[in-house]
């Protein structure tokens, strides 16, 4: 009798009072009967019943296995998600290598990100055709190469494109991680198993900025290029345990999938519209901050960018073709919140991690490794909040039944960190150590807290037949907040560069690395204070844009989880 119910329910909003119960007709089909006067316990009207009992069976994986399993991914991980941000103290001494631009300086960061989001939606339309690990193992592989091309790379075009290579790889795995790790285990354990890994991506900030600062320098066994070279062992490790752990199962060919279902279903034209889209945009940001905003180039490319997406949004929802996104995120409003408050998560995450790393770098003066351990504050404050913020989400749902933990630990964690980057505007080349540790370390807690709840409510709302999709969906915008963060923060540092350096100092040969050899004492000090304003500028903007993802997030619905 309770598979029959399960299995005719559907996602819907049930409007009710919670405390009453009612008699509710019912009919199965199937069986001809009538399952008539059956007592069910209303719910209250914001709350989302969730069945994913017409689904298929879970993989049975012995403990053991599930444990390995989640250590291979999460070292898979560790290694896909820290290569977008050690980068961020290891960018000076590589752009001192090289004599590049600040153009090209951004660029090194945007490119990685930019292919780690653009092939988003392909990863699981692929896994759907020839299996999870299949494609996995594939973007490990890739990522790899790239990898070793950055360690060898001899400009920084080189390094540019080996960037995008590897980020290639590095979308891939991220998809396919979480989707595995969620379809491995049981939809009520997943809140539990799925702690590692967003711990894991807490981590990676950590790291990042760390490993980074530890190889800076031009030569030797911790130059640069070490930073790179490490990825491959590591990563050879994980493909290791992860084949060996996933041995028994095959997840995700689908019997009634096949090359020529792939061609005509996929939304190959989506796709391309919003690649173009996408590009379009971060180029008109760079030329942005070379030409200035009001130029011609910037204009076109910027609004063209955002028409495309426009008419990408629209041919999405009209489609018959396999959309990038599943349908049900355009028709439940919780959906489209999250994907909005991980869009601006992480534009400010990925801004607050390359730009503080500048700041201590070329307005504190501090060398590369001081200033990744400067930056724990903010980078393990997010990865303190992540672990008890997850703990108590597992907690509450076993409560409560919903998903009201996750609800408070959104808002709280973005007021925390609207209030740390507002606060962060305050910094400049005066500060003591104080606020230098205090106000990354607020922003860090709030950005924290988001790792790991707005994933597991965007996947609760989803069937598990759309978990592959779905999660490739939430990626792409999670990887396109991070891209379009990097980029417009690098155009507003340029841009108010422009402005504020002093005469006589050319902004296109400026090395922020070496800003401590520019003489005389006067105009080093001007300059210092040229790219303090700058970036206070970026966090002038990423605070309003939490408080903006806040007040969004009070409009989201309850989901039951029982």
């Amino acid at each position: 009798m309770t598979s029959m119910l399960a299995s005719m329910t559907s996602v819907r909003a049930i409007e009710c009072d919670a405390s009453s119960t009612t008699s509710t007709p019912l009919s199965d089909a199937s069986h001809g009967s009538n399952l008539s006067s059956l007592p069910t316990k209303r719910l209250p009207s914001a709350v989302i019943l969730v069945s994913e009992l017409d689904t298929e069976e879970t993989p049975q994986l012995s403990t053991l296995r599930l444990l390995f399993a989640h250590i291979g991914a999460a070292l898979t991980l560790f290694l896909a998600t820290t290569d977008a941000t050690i980068v961020s103290t290891i960018l000076p001494s590589i752009s001192s290598k090289f004599d590049a631009s600040q153009v090209e300086y951004t660029w090194v960061g945007v490119s990685y990100m930019l292919t780690q989001t653009a092939l988003q939606p392909l990863y699981g339309k692929l896994s759907d055709l020839i299996g999870r690990q299949t494609v996995l193992y594939s973007s490990m592989s890739i990522f790899v190469i790239g990898s070793m091309l950055c360690g060898c790379a001899q400009s920084m075009m080189w390094l540019i494109l080996a960037r995008a290579l590897a980020g290639i790889g590095g979308g891939g795995i991220v998809s396919l991680v979480w989707t595995i790790t969620s379809e491995i285990v049981d939809v009520h354990s997943r809140a539990k198993w799925s702690q590692a890994l967003s711990i894991t991506w807490s981590c990676s900030a950590i790291a990042g900025p760390l490993l980074g600062g530890l190889f800076s320098k031009q030569h030797g066994i911790l130059s640069w290029r070490w930073a790179f070279f490490l990825n491959l062992p590591v990563c050879l490790f994980a493909f290791v345990v992860l084949y060996f752990s996933l041995r028994p199962v095959r997840m995700g060919r689908s019997q009634d999938v096949s090359w020529h279902t792939f061609v005509h279903q996929f939304d190959f034209i989506g796709l391309l519209l919003f690649m173009a889209g996408s590009s379009c945009i971060i180029i008109g940001l760079s030329f942005a901050s070379i030409t200035g905003w009001s130029q011609p180039s910037t204009i076109c490319l910027i609004t063209g960018g955002l028409l495309v997406l426009g008419c990408g949004g629209v041919y999405e929802v009209r489609t018959s073709r396999d959309a990038l996104f599943p349908a049900s995120a355009f028709k439940n409003i919780t959906t489209m919140i999250i994907l909005i408050i991980n869009f601006l998560h992480n534009f400010v995450f990925t801004a607050g991690t390359f730009y503080l790393a500048l700041y201590f770098q070329s307005v504190q003066g501090l060398k590369p490794l001081h200033a990744g351990i400067t930056m724990l504050p903010y980078s393990l404050g997010s990865s303190l909040a992540s672990m008890p913020t997850a703990w108590f989400i597992g907690y509450w749902q076993m409560r409560t039944q919903n998903m009201s933990g996750q609800r408070m630990m959104i808002s709280a964690g973005l007021l925390l960190s609207a209030l740390g980057f507002g606060l962060m505007v305050l910094l400049d080349e005066n500060s003591i150590r104080a606020p230098q540790t205090v106000f990354p370390l607020l922003a860090g807690l709030g950005l924290g807290m988001l790792f790991h709840a707005p994933y597991q409510v965007f996947t609760r709302t989803l069937r598990t037949r759309e978990l592959a999709s779905g999660t490739s969906a939430f990626f792409l915008v999670r990887f396109t907040g991070a891209t379009v963060g990097l980029s417009v923060a690098g155009a507003i540092l340029q841009s108010r560069l422009y402005h504020t350096l002093p005469g006589g100092v050319d902004r296109s040969s400026l090395d922020l690395a070496h800003i401590d050899l520019i003489q005389p004492d006067a105009v080093r000090a001007q300059v210092v204070h040229s790219v303090s304003l700058s970036i206070q500028t970026i966090w002038t903007l990423c605070s309003p844009c939490l408080g903006a993802a806040f007040l969004v997030g009070i409009f989201t619905r309850l989901i039951a989880t029982n």
